[in-house]
């Protein structure tokens, strides 16, 4: 027995996984995020160079490499060279002939452009399917800053790996590369698998995008020197566009866009709904996910307003709506109700408003003042002010089936505080909407946006008593609707 005992303990710390076919192994690794895969090269002579031949995902997150001290790899030169050298290590002893994945992240600068270039003509020469490039102009590292960003151009492909390897692209990724419309062109007609571009801070004035192959297109610009976009892509799904600028944005020409069903403007060119609804009309019918972002240029909100006359593209098939307000404060929120009319098959709301201004100047103001929702004399003056939105909703028009959201589910209300203004819209919606669920109310997200810096609410004043008048609201509205307060 005492042998038999030992045998099958014998057998029961014998390294099976080494036994698997090399195949199986070559999958597993493939499975693995590179940090765990390079801890492989430890377990025995067979696995100490495998994962070099068989790692394609090379994402080098300085997330997981300074997990707890991230700021710290941004700002202090030494971290970003322990991050440089981490690179160039997997680089130069990666055997395998692809990858499917290739990202960097950090503040660039021009003195690292070679070193860029060097990983990038890797990339491209292993056929790289995903190739992320994630900078930032932010000069934190030295005093050689460029404010152009890292060039990438005709002259990478001269390396003639780069040339042909550069038509496996499927996702293209660029933060703050400097690149110009004819080498964007030249990608969108050679990369033919390309279905993903992403731009962001990229110094250009005029953009053509002509691709049969697209799906999804993201532009992000914060300089605001784009004058002129055209789109022509007849497989594309999702479209994004954000500019920094208070004015009515570039020139946007839309041709062939059949399959087109979510897309999403913000920035500060939205100051006002009728540009974006000149962008959108084309296109409005066939959206199921729409994303605005509309900034407030005055107290008064008199740019949100949508005269009597001035008529709304109608969304048949938008089901999903998110639409953020920076604004002066809640009054702008009453706004709302001729846009959620437009879009009659909507069945979730997210509503978030963000703030111009510093809380102390918002509590002063009338809209913010609390409403005690356990006086029921009150809310039922609320409801009967002539410049309420259920009063004016109902005199408005009492066609129940013009006013009505028969498919709406969910509304969230990120930046929930209480207000009159708070309190009106959800009790509006409750009454119109007959198929409505839920509503989740998002006090934590109530902040303040200035010069470009975000102050949230401090939680143990403002973000404390949101939270207690959304509980009240939650008893007004019991049972017919559940309130989630998050």
């Amino acid at each position: 027995m005492c042998n038999s005992m030992d045998i099958s303990s014998s057998q029961g710390s014998k390294d099976r996984i080494s036994e698997l076919p090399d195949y199986l192994l070559h999958e597993c690794l493939a499975l693995l995020e590179m940090k765990n895969a390079a801890q492989t090269s430890i377990l025995s002579r067979r696995w100490r160079y495998m994962w070099t031949h068989h790692l394609t995902n090379l994402d080098f997150d300085p997330n997981s490499m300074y997990p707890e001290e991230y700021a710290t790899f941004l700002t202090h030169v030494a971290e970003s060279r322990k991050y440089f050298a981490w690179i160039n290590q997997v680089v130069n002893i990666h055997q395998g002939p692809c990858i499917d994945k290739f990202r960097v992240e950090f503040h660039y600068y021009s003195s690292c452009a070679t070193q860029l270039g060097k990983w990038v003509k890797f990339a491209l020469s292993k056929r790289v399917k995903e190739l992320v490039l994630d900078l930032t102009g932010i000069s934190l590292l030295g005093d050689d800053y460029s404010e152009k960003g890292f060039p990438l151009g005709f002259d990478m492909l001269r390396h003639p790996p780069c040339y042909t390897g550069i038509t496996a692209l499927q996702s293209l990724h660029l933060q703050y590369v400097n690149v110009s419309q004819e080498f964007i062109e030249f990608l969108l007609f050679h990369c033919r698998h390309l279905e993903r571009l992403f731009l962001s801070l990229i110094p250009l004035s005029r953009l053509t995008v002509r691709t049969s192959k697209l799906k999804y297109l993201t532009i992000l610009m914060s300089t605001g020197n784009l004058e002129y976009l055209e789109i022509d892509a007849e497989n594309l799904l999702y479209f994004q566009y954000r500019d920094e600028r208070h004015n009515e944005g570039p020139c946007m020409v839309f041709k062939n866009l059949p399959k087109l069903v979510e897309t999403s403007f913000c920035g500060g060119f939205c100051r006002s709904p009728f540009p974006i609804f000149n962008k959108l009309v084309l296109f409005s019918k066939q959206l199921n996910k729409l994303s605005l972002e509309f900034e407030a240029i005055s107290s008064n909100h008199m740019n949100l307003a949508i005269p009597e006359g001035v008529v709304i593209p109608t969304f048949p098939n938008v089901k999903h709506f998110t639409c953020t307000i920076i604004c002066w404060g809640h009054s702008c929120i009453l706004s709302m109700k001729r846009f959620l009319k437009a879009c009659p098959m909507l069945e979730e709301f997210k509503l978030q408003v963000d703030f111009m201004t510093i809380a102390e100047k918002l509590i002063e103001a009338r809209e913010l003042q609390e409403v005690d929702l356990e006086n029921e004399n009150e809310i039922e003056e609320m409801n009967n002010s002539e410049t309420g939105f259920v009063r004016e909703a109902v005199v408005e028009n009492r066609n129940e089936e013009e006013q009505s959201y028969p498919k709406l589910r969910i509304l969230e209300l990120v930046g929930f505080a209480g207000t009159s203004c708070d309190v009106q819209l959800a009790l509006a919606i409750v009454s119109y909407a007959s198929s409505l669920e839920t509503i989740i109310c998002d006090p934590a997200g109530v902040r303040y946006s200035c010069t470009g810096n975000v102050f949230w609410l401090d939680p143990s004043t403002q973000h404390k008593a949101a939270k207690r008048r959304a509980r009240k609201l939650a008893k007004i509205v019991a049972p017919k609707v559940t309130v989630m307060i998050v």
